[in-house]
């Protein structure tokens, strides 16, 4: 169900419904369910019997019945986690440095089971399997199981219950690969990766998988180990298909509280609450809707909590709505463009070919964040060059052979370029002017949309490309600020006040953005900073 619920997004090009999930509700949703599988798998790893299903359960079983832990069991699940974490802990502080210390860091999983179940084959094999030292996983298994048509009756009670790992899933998919693109230079196309996911899981169900979808800590090693191309996918199968026709029966003696340990230890990077103290900081809307999402799914179930703390937010969204004032100030907003059309007049009348100005016509919230910023990412893109030192850095990398096999960048930025007639090579972009007068709102999903704005701008034109403001509130104002934003007012800027890297200028009016102090930020960083430009 997965799988034909993602593909329906994809192929009909709905991942835009996505946009409804707002990012605390889903920070919120994805800890406490990383809290909900740590939980399931404490009896394992502390070997404590009778433990039942749901949280409130489980947390009273496991103190009810904490007397009856097996010793053996908690020495085995304790000391693999700190083999796993000891050897994370070593991978990220000389991982660099020494290969081999960042091998077994990305290999500790596999260390892991194979060091453990040794010790469990040794000191098991002359017990009788029924009476072992301690829980094994007892897993029979010498190939794949062939394929089959799903139960109809399954697929209908689970028809509800896939909402929620699709959501976890297609999320998490896209927000990774869109990091690992911004990282390494190339684009993704949602919808394709939504279409994907779809037949991935779809024909993965007539061989019993569970749904599937990409993963950070994997796409990391790959992205570490220098793979550029999908090929990487074949090397791995085939360690798949060598470890389920020729080590199977090795895994009948994993001990249950090692694959505790190793799942417990993955899912623990899910887990961030201090995100929240944020949330609470910047919007006291997306802190409830995070709570929501976190209580809800931890106590009740996953599928509700993104529910209703969906429904929260959309119902927030249609009151501001409804209750959203009228702008008062429409004289100064004419004397505004009035005055920005003389300055334009007078200058040629036309804006510099090196800038580009960006007019906000409603709230930025999680609805519409992500479409809005990549609007101005494309129109940045597709009518400028970038910085010309990242520009011949990527063919250097190029010609030394370091090119991804990804192309929808430069087959986007050809199409674009093409509908829009522009031809031959356009002007290095300098200046975005972001027009905030008519944004009555920013959340905190719009707030990290305009950070990974900044980013994809200066990542192609590099740091010394100014983001300029206008019209900001002091709502939206102190929105951008509580989330680390360093904005400095135009007039206050003087020999006393340098600007640094980092800081965005706030303008009174458009035409101020456009014209006043052009350049200024480059040279503050030559005066103030360490002289170095670029991204």
């Amino acid at each position: 169900m997965v799988g034909i619920y993602s593909f329906a997004l994809g192929a009909l090009e709905l991942g835009w419904i996505l946009d409804f999930i707002s990012v605390p509700v889903l920070n919120g949703f994805i800890s406490a369910a990383a809290i909900v599988i740590t939980l399931g798998q404490l009896d394992s790893l502390l070997g404590i019997p009778d433990v039942g299903d749901g949280t409130a359960t489980i947390i009273h079983d496991l103190f009810a019945n904490l007397p009856r832990a097996s010793g053996v069991t908690i020495a085995i699940g304790l000391s693999g986690v700190v083999l796993l974490q000891g050897l994370q802990f070593l991978g990220q502080k000389w991982g660099k440095k020494y290969k081999i210390v960042w091998v077994l860091s990305i290999s500790r999983a596999a260390i892991a089971l194979l060091l453990f179940t040794g010790i469990s084959f040794g000191v098991n094999k002359s017990r009788p399997l029924n009476d072992p030292l301690f829980e094994l996983s007892k897993v029979k298994a010498n190939s794949i199981v062939p394929p089959r048509a799903p139960d109809t009756a399954l697929l209908a009670k689970v028809a509800g219950r896939s909402i929620a790992p699709l959501v976890a899933a297609a999320l998490e998919h896209i927000a990774i690969a869109k990091a690992f693109g911004a990282k390494n230079g190339y684009i993704i196309e949602p919808s394709q990766e939504l279409v994907y996911l779809g037949l991935t899981n779809f024909f993965n169900s007539f061989f019993s998988a569970m749904a599937v979808g990409g993963a950070m800590s994997r796409t990391a090693v790959n992205s570490e180990s220098g793979v550029k191309s999908p090929l990487s996918g074949l090397v791995t199968a085939g360690f798949v298909l060598l470890g389920i026709y020729k080590l199977s029966p090795a895994l009948f003696w994993i001990p249950k509280a090692t694959l505790a340990a190793i799942i417990v230890t993955a899912v623990w990077a899910l887990i961030n609450i201090r995100v929240f103290g944020k949330y609470w900081r910047t919007s006291f809307t997306d802190f409830v809707a995070s709570q929501i999402a976190f209580w809800v799914t931890l106590f009740v179930s996953a599928e509700t909590g993104i529910g209703v703390a969906v429904g929260f937010s959309v119902l927030c969204l249609l009151v501001r709505s409804a209750f959203a004032r009228a702008d008062l100030d429409t004289a100064a907003t004419r004397r505004s463009q009035q005055a920005f059309r003389l300055e334009i007049s007078a200058a040629g009348g036309k804006v510099p070919q090196d800038t580009e100005i960006f007019s906000f016509g409603e709230s930025v919230v999680f609805v519409n964040a992500y479409r809005v910023v990549g609007e101005v990412v494309d129109v940045v893109q597709t009518l400028h060059e970038g910085s010309p030192v990242l520009k011949r850095q990527k063919k250097e990398r190029e010609e030394r052979g370091e090119r991804l096999w990804s192309v929808s960048a430069e087959k986007k930025l050809e199409r674009l370029r093409r509908e829009a007639g522009v031809f031959g090579e356009p002007p290095v972009i300098k200046v975005v002017v972001l027009d905030f007068t008519k944004v009555a709102r920013l959340d905190t999903t719009g707030l990290k949309a305009m950070g990974d704005m900044k980013k994809e701008i200066w990542t192609y034109a590099g740091s010394e490309a100014e983001l300029r403001f206008v019209g900001l509130n002091s709502a939206v104002r102190k929105r951008f600020e509580r989330g680390g934003w360093e904005l400095v007012d135009s007039d206050h800027i003087g020999d006393n006040v340098p600007i640094r890297e980092g800081d965005h200028v706030v303008y009174p009016s458009v035409a101020a953005a456009v014209w006043e102090r052009r350049g200024f930020m480059e040279e503050a960083y030559e005066q103030h900073g360490d002289g170095k430009t670029g991204a």
